[in-house]
């Protein structure tokens, strides 16, 4: 029916059929390889370019910080000199207004008192030393001591003949002694600064004995508080120390009591009926005066801080910081019971309890007793008692000084 078709001769299409399939792989499979080799061209071209910019950016950064180093240098010796110029400049001054401050130092009625001044706080610095180690006190009174029997040193010449010796002498130029005394009028500075700036010459000159001090207050003595005495009709208060509040309540494991009350026992203990010696210096707050008194040979304040009926006042001038470490190594009194609130703690939360019940916050109550007007503070033991009544002319206070500047004085017992 169909005939059938014959192959031609010599032809293999099953041959013919895999080189051509084997061609057209081998052509993809090149195209492939061009494929790679045109993109590794152009990464290789990318990471060329990429590391040429990289170099150049590097390096106009390395200019730039060349630039910026030279210009802070040049900016460091323009100060530099500036401040060696300045420093120059105030010890030519300093050299020139130094003069008549020499010639007043070496007279004897102004050297004298400030050589007197720096034999006392230099004895005192050594002496405290001695007895609580080289604490803040110590060494700003040993300071103050060296300080002023330096300034004495005129006097010293002037008496014994022997003439200071000049800088030039010293192999020391101006301009290097300007620079110093910069250095360490800054340097002082800075450190006064950075311990509060609290320390005042007023207040220096009240803690060295037998300097602008008042004629002790003497006579017989009676306790009113923990730290309030009256002497002969005057009521101070004891410098250096902190008394708990009349009604503060101390620990003692699980007893409790009230430390205040026995403050002020330990104190009538040791002042009632007998006679006193107390060196004024400086007021409290309410305008008191403060006092350091003594009983014969003992030291009033030091003892209360001593026996732990009381605390030591804080602060760079603090003088009986010694004693209360000893109290509290002792467990006396408040320290029976490990630690103790500070009465300043204690006022302060009452006192914001008293603000929250008085009328516009201010809590302390103006009274009128007899002829008298006299304000309490909030942790006074009167202060619960005394109604304000203002058809009598009371009020109410937000301070101590509106009350003291209103005509009102304190109350005896705060």
């Amino acid at each position: 029916m169909f005939g059938r078709r014959n192959k031609p001769d010599g032809f293999e299409w099953h041959k013919y059929i895999r080189t051509t399939i084997r061609l057209k792989r081998e052509q993809r499979r090149e195209r492939v390889l061009e494929a790679r080799r045109a993109a590794a061209q152009q990464a290789s071209a990318a990471g060329v370019a990429l590391a040429q910019g990289s170099r150049a950016a590097g390096a106009a950064a390395w200019d730039g910080a060349r630039a910026g180093l030279g210009v802070a240098g040049l900016v460091a010796q323009a100060v530099w000199g500036l401040v060696a110029t300045a420093c120059m400049f105030a010890g030519q001054k300093l050299a020139v207004l130094a003069q008549p401050v020499i010639a007043a130092l070496a007279r004897p009625n102004i050297g004298g008192p400030i050589a007197l001044a720096g034999a006392i706080a230099l004895g005192s610095g050594i002496g405290r030393y001695r007895g609580t180690g080289l604490d803040g006190e110590a060494s700003i009174t040993l300071g103050i001591g060296v300080a002023l029997l330096m300034a004495a040193l005129p006097l010293l010449s002037s008496l014994t003949g022997i003439r200071m010796p000049s800088l030039a002498a010293l192999g020391i130029s101006p301009r290097a002694a300007g620079i110093a005394v910069a250095i360490a009028v800054i340097g002082g500075g800075v450190a006064w600064l950075a311990g509060g700036a609290q320390t005042k010459l007023a207040g220096i000159a009240s803690r060295l004995p037998l300097i602008g001090g008042d004629k002790p207050l003497q006579g017989r003595a009676e306790a009113l508080s923990g730290d309030l005495v009256r002497v002969t009709g005057t009521t101070v208060r004891l410098a250096g120390i902190e008394a708990p509040e009349h009604q503060q309540i101390c620990s003692v494991g699980s007893r409790r009591y009230p430390c205040g009350a026995a403050a002020q026992a330990a104190l009538g203990r040791l002042v009632n009926g007998r006679a006193l010696s107390c060196t004024l210096s400086g007021t409290d707050p309410a305008g008191r005066p403060l006092a350091s008194c003594a009983r014969g040979t003992m030291d009033i304040n030091g003892e209360l801080v001593r026996q732990g009926h009381v605390f030591a006042a804080g602060g760079l001038f603090a003088s009986y910081s010694g004693l209360e470490r000893e109290a509290r190594s002792a467990k006396a009194g408040i320290w029976a019971g490990g630690e103790a609130e500070r009465p300043s703690e204690f006022r302060a939360k009452v006192w914001d309890e008293a603000k929250r019940r008085a009328p516009d916050g201010c809590p302390i109550k103006g009274l009128v007793t007899g002829r008298e007007r006299v304000y309490v503070l909030p942790w006074s033991p009167d202060y619960e008692r005394g109604r304000i009544q203002k058809t009598r002319g009371e009020r109410w206070f937000c301070s101590e000084q509106e009350a003291l500047a209103a005509g009102w004085k304190p109350a005896v017992r705060g």
